[in-house]
This record gives structure tokens, sequence and C-alpha cells, in this order.
């Protein structure tokens, strides 16, 4: 067996791509900003967060434009699992422990809401993103779990949200039960939908570098040009700045592994209740498992984990043909962070692993702030709201960060260290990149299994050219040399 195992490894290792499976798709490419211009709101971030506000503003009188460092859509929203779902693990429980069960009720009918919303325009904009309807399974193999999960179904219940027991073979468990009216889809297909329609500039391979107020406006400054605006959303993964937000002791990253293998049996959409998640889905002919979750900064070693996922799909019986790894932002409280962060600059961030239904609605509540309407959800999700276990849990935050740069100095023995350099050869062709992350400073890490340089401390990625491919950093690592 152990032979078995090593020879998937190797074979893996030659014919599977270490991509997400939803970016095995032809994209639209969009030019790069190349003169000044103002506009009414500006939209920084082209994922699903920052589309949906896009999408969300069309029909206004205001003058939207869109800006992505990299490739719309090309990060944390085409690195997740494709699930709409209220039956989030236990976060529904940490939400009723950090506040209280009206709170609790609130978060999972806002949840509800998104998914009612994201079918509506699939409908109405024809949008081909393989929606499909699914009942949710949440799961334990921890005997000490089973207490919580009955008390969970029990609250669920009790809210008139009901469950229904079931059983599957993909893992082990000890208590399991199931939610209705639950959805999947293709995220990126639905992204790409979201904007075929719309005639707001859009444009990629545009980093902001800097915002500065200007009066009653804000300048936005790229590499070569300025973005005059009066509202300004920053809708990017992790926000570049560490002023006045002081976003990093906020929150904290938690990394996941996942792939896609070819798979025949029934459709299926499973989560496990804690760590160490568990995230199961299928998706046409494929089984997308997730695992081996773990905040970024306590542990380095992808390529462990990596191969820890690749024993429990073997296990199955399966073989994998996509590869990839995915960060989700955890705020301090268990809620996202989704408004007026100052003035009119807005964010719309730290979704708890659950961005595609929270993406969705972070487009309609900054809408709906901007132009001074009624939300429900408003308060439930303001990002200055007070809250003892936001405030508690700036400690652990800010030793995770040190956590993270002190592990960050751990070298790779592929790798040739000189001063400030990282030197990488790979099939006879070298690569040269800075050592430290242009955001705060960290020691990067190289992830050999998608040849990219990560940051342990905040979760900025460069590809092996160092190019930047996710924030907070907005700057590239390149070396070029003569």
């Amino acid at each position: 067996m152990f032979f078995c195992y090593i020879f998937l490894l190797l074979t893996n290792t030659i014919i599977m791509k270490n991509i997400s499976i939803w970016n095995n798709i032809k994209r639209k490419e969009y030019p790069t900003l190349k003169e000044n211009t103002e506009v009414d709101v500006l939209i920084i971030g082209g994922g699903l967060s920052g589309i949906s506000a896009l999408y969300h503003l069309k029909n206004t009188n205001l003058n939207v434009m869109l800006v992505e460092q990299n490739k719309l859509v090309s990060s944390t929203t085409s690195n997740s699992t494709g699930k709409l779902t209220f039956l989030q693990n236990n976060l529904i429980d940490k939400i009723r422990k950090n506040f209280n069960n009206e709170i609790a009720l609130k978060y999972i009918n806002s949840q509800i809401d998104a998914i009612n919303m994201i079918k509506e325009v699939i409908k109405l904009e024809n949008i081909k993103c393989d929606l499909e309807q699914t009942d949710s399974i949440i799961y334990t193999n921890q005997e000490h779990e089973i207490i919580k999960l009955k008390r969970l179904e029990q609250f669920l219940n009790d809210n008139n949200f009901k469950t229904f027991k079931d059983d599957t073979n993909l893992v082990k468990s000890k208590y399991m039960f199931k939610v209705n009216n639950t959805y999947m889809f293709n995220p990126v297909k639905f992204a790409y939908g979201l904007i075929k329609n719309i005639n707001f500039p859009i444009y990629e391979n545009t980093s902001i570098k800097k915002i500065e107020k200007d009066n009653d406006k804000y300048i936005c400054y790229t590499d070569s040009n300025q973005i005059k605006a009066k509202f300004v959303i920053i809708a990017s993964h992790y926000p570049y700045f560490i002023l006045p937000f002081m976003f990093p002791i906020k929150a904290s990253l938690e990394k996941s592994y996942l792939s896609a293998s070819n798979y025949k049996g029934n459709k299926i959409s499973l989560i496990s209740y804690s760590n160490p998640f568990i995230s199961i889905r299928t998706y046409k002919n494929n089984l997308i498992y997730l695992s081996n979750s773990h905040s970024i900064n306590s542990d380095t070693d992808d390529k462990k984990n990596f191969n820890e996922l690749l024993k429990k799909v073997n296990d199955l019986n399966l073989n994998v043909n996509y590869l990839w790894s995915n960060s989700d932002i955890m705020t301090n409280d268990s809620l996202p962070y989704i408004g007026r962060l100052k003035d009119n600059i807005f964010i719309a961030t730290g979704y708890n692993t659950w961005g595609l239904t929270n993406s969705f609605l972070s487009g309609k509540i900054l809408k709906d702030i901007i132009l001074n309407k009624e939300n429900e959800y408003i308060e439930l999700f303001n990002p200055n709201r007070t809250n003892i276990k936001k405030i508690i849990n700036t400690i652990p935050n800010t030793c995770k960060s040190i956590q993270g740069y002190i592990k960050g100095l751990k070298k790779n023995k592929n790798i040739i260290y000189e001063d400030n350099l990282m030197r990488y050869t790979i099939d006879d062709k070298e690569y040269v990149v800075k050592r430290t992350c242009p955001h705060a400073g960290c020691k990067l890490q190289f992830n050999e299994i998608e040849k990219t340089w990560d940051c342990p401390c905040h979760g900025s990625r460069f590809d092996i050219i160092g190019k930047c491919i996710c924030s907070p950093s907005n700057k590239d690592i390149t070396v070029n040399e003569k």
C-alpha cells in the first residue's frame, strides 16, 4: 500500500494541474489603465466582492470603475469550493458564543437572502454557471463534538430551519445531519456572467499603490496614473494598508488545500463541524476535496499538507487532476467586515471561509450605504462594531503575525540565499526574486507544489517570477538582473 501511495504521488506530480478546477476556462481579458481619470465610485479588487459591487451599482446614476491588480477572479473566488449554504461548519456556534442567538439567526438569514439573490440574478441574467440545488450535510467524527453538533441541530430546528438525517461513506462519521435548499455552482462562470452586460470600465493589471484624501474626494495612485473618486470600495482579499484600520490585529488567515478528481458517485455537499476541516462536493464528474486547514502562521510546510490531502483522496481510490490551495480571512468575532471604514472609504472582506454568499451580499450592502438606503445588515457587518471578542483576539493575532515572521526564516535546501535575494532553478531556468514581502517585510516561503512565493504573516503571494498575485502586497518582488 505504501509503495502504491508513493507511486500515486509521483504520477500526480507529472499529470495533474496545479491550478483550481475553476481556472480551467477561457477568460476575457481587460486592458490596463493608461491615463488619469475621475469617477464617482472606484472599486479596488476584481474578485466576487468587487464584481458584485459593480453589478449592484449598474442601474444607478453613478459613474463606476473597477481595477484589479492581476486578472479578474484569479485569487480567492476561483480557489473556493463553490458552495452556497447557510450550514457553515461551526461558524454559527461561534457567532452565538461571541454575540447571542439573535445575531446568529440574523447571520443565517443574511446567508439565505444572499442565496436567494444569487438565484434570482442567475435567472435574470441567464448566467450559465452550473447552478444545482443540493442538500448540505454537516458531520463530526470526534466524540466530544457530538453534543455540540446535536445542540446546533436543535437550535436550527427550534428556529424553523428543518434538519434531516443522512449518511455517506465518503467520510467516517459519528454523527451527521443535513439541511435542504442549498446550492453549488461554478464561481468563476458566475462572476463573469455578472459583468457580461455591464458597461462600466474594468481594468486588469492595474494596482493601486496609495490613496490620499483631497477635499471631499480621494486620489488613488497607480504606478503611472491617478484616479479621482468620491467613493472608494476596497474589495481586495486582504487590504494592502495597515493604518487606519489595523487589519492585521483584527483578523487572521486560514489556509486550506484542495483537489479535484474524476468521480462517478452521487451528488453531495458535505462539511465537517470543526478543524481539522473537511469540505467535499461534487461538480459534474468531479469530486472536490478540501482538507488540512490551519492558521497560515502556524504551518509553512505546504508540501506536507498537499501530500496529506493526496493520501486522503487516495484512500477513496481517486486520482487527482487538479491541486491548489486557498487562504481565507478569519475575523476576531466571526462576522465579516462589510461597510464604511472611514468617511467615504468602504471595505468588504473577512468572510471566515464563506466568501461566495457574503461577497455577493456585500455588493448590495455597499450600494445601499452609498445611496443612503436602508439595509437590515448594515449594522450587523459594520467594520467599526465593538465586540469583546474582537478586542480580546487582537493579542493572539499580533502573536500569529510575529510567529509567521519567525517561521518565514526557515530555509529551503533547493533555494540559494544571498543578501536579500533568493534563487531557484526549474528545468535549467533560474528565477531570482527579493526575499522579503513588500507589505510588512516578512521573509517569504517557497511553495514547491504551486510554484509561488508565499508570505507566512499576512498571506501575500507572488508567482515564480515575482509578480504579486494576491494582496495585501501591491508590489512585485521581481529582480531585473543585468
